[in-house]
């Protein structure tokens, strides 16, 4: 059988002459206004993304569920959707278009298979990691429900996501309520006659505000605590920071705690974060979990690799949050940047410690006289 590979720029070509079928003709949109757009991004005017323009074409804010209907085969290493023989064109979640692994002709004749009548397509790229998972896997389950599709239905998830340990301890916090999970294998294609595929709201206040209302997490407004997030717990994570021991040291007698994500149990970051009034780390995954403070005042001070490809996710989740935000640049090693461990520049993250410090006090005075 023929291998030849449809890269995304194959795929957008033949679906354009209607030999591949395309999402828009071939599926029915059954729950979303995909039409509306909103601030998405907010102001870049905060250092370092000042220093740069940050290009983005504006997406929609409210999430979607697509119905596939036919003979239908799910794929598993692009999440992509065949009709027979041919994938159709846009048939994942699209969040990351550009970057949609090249997929090849039949190969979802090529392994193990397994029916299905109807199911939820979970499938979503770098879900694995956590920042993904928090921030756009999840949120999916509130899309899911405010469609009012029938908890009868199964969800597909892939063994990647699957494996990974905040996954179950999420699933066992009651993520999924009762609906069943359907694990898809590397080696395995799954057959059915209607999938429905699900977008997650982008960068909307119900997105934000999901993951700590679906696992009953209250953040308390009241709770000072300080937290520094360190990423040096486990042996081979990226962005370590060499000089944290001198960072910790002058951030300790300002009642600054240390946490580690990598190693915390979920439940655990989830009390922690919930109860966060200041937070200081590495850019990073653990970050994520800012969002369990959604709601209640908090400032972030981010230490950031000096790199081209400036990584404006927790700004960006900071400022639509409402949290107060700082960045200081660290002096990143000789390695590829974006992954490097480095050093961080601790004059300038004590300076935005006490901005960020002077914010609290201001912001807990006036919250006080709001009681009186």
């Amino acid at each position: 059988m023929p291998r030849m590979k449809l890269t995304l720029r194959r795929q957008r070509k033949l679906a354009h002459l209607r030999l591949l079928p395309s999402a828009e003709r071939f599926a029915e949109t059954i729950f979303g206004l995909t039409a509306e757009y909103g601030p998405a991004h907010p102001d870049y005017a905060c250092p370092p993304f000042d220093q740069r323009p940050i290009k983005f074409s504006h997406e929609p804010t409210n999430g979607w569920v697509r119905a596939f209907r036919g003979r239908l085969r799910l794929e598993y290493e692009t999440g992509l959707i065949y009709s027979g023989l041919r994938p159709i064109y846009r048939s994942t979640d699209d969040i990351y278009p550009t970057f949609l692994p090249a997929t090849k002709l039949c190969e979802t004749y090529r392994r193990k298979r397994r029916r299905i009548d109807e199911a939820i397509v979970l499938s979503t790229l770098w879900a694995e990691g956590y920042f993904h998972f928090l921030y756009e896997f999840v949120p999916k389950i509130e899309v899911v429900d405010r469609a009012g599709l029938s908890p009868d239905i199964p969800l597909i998830v892939p063994r990647n996501i699957a494996e990974r340990k905040f996954f179950k301890e999420a699933a066992a916090l009651g993520l999924f309520g009762d609906r069943q999970l359907v694990i898809q294998e590397p080696d395995e294609t799954i057959i059915g006659r209607r999938f429905y595929v699900v977008r997650p709201d982008r960068h909307s206040q119900r997105q934000l505000g999901f993951p700590a209302k679906r696992f009953g997490c209250t953040p308390d407004p009241r709770s000072r605590l300080r937290l520094y997030v360190s990423r040096n717990g486990q042996a081979g994570t990226i962005r370590q920071i060499l000089n944290e021991d001198e960072l910790i040291a002058r951030l300790e007698p300002l009642g600054f705690q240390v946490i580690d994500p990598g190693t915390t149990p979920l439940a655990e970051q989830m009390d922690t974060f919930s109860r966060a009034s200041i937070v200081v780390g590495p850019h990073g995954a653990g970050l994520t979990n800012i969002l369990f403070r959604k709601g209640a005042p908090m400032a972030l001070v981010e230490m950031i690799n000096d790199t081209k490809q400036f990584r404006h996710h927790f700004y960006q989740i900071a400022r639509l949050c409402g949290y107060f935000y700082r960045a200081t640049m660290n002096r990143a090693e000789a390695t590829w940047q974006q992954t490097a461990n480095a050093h961080a520049d601790i004059d300038a993250v004590m300076k935005a410690v006490d901005e960020a410090i002077a914010w609290e006090n201001a912001a807990y005075e006036a919250d006080a006289a709001k009681v009186d």
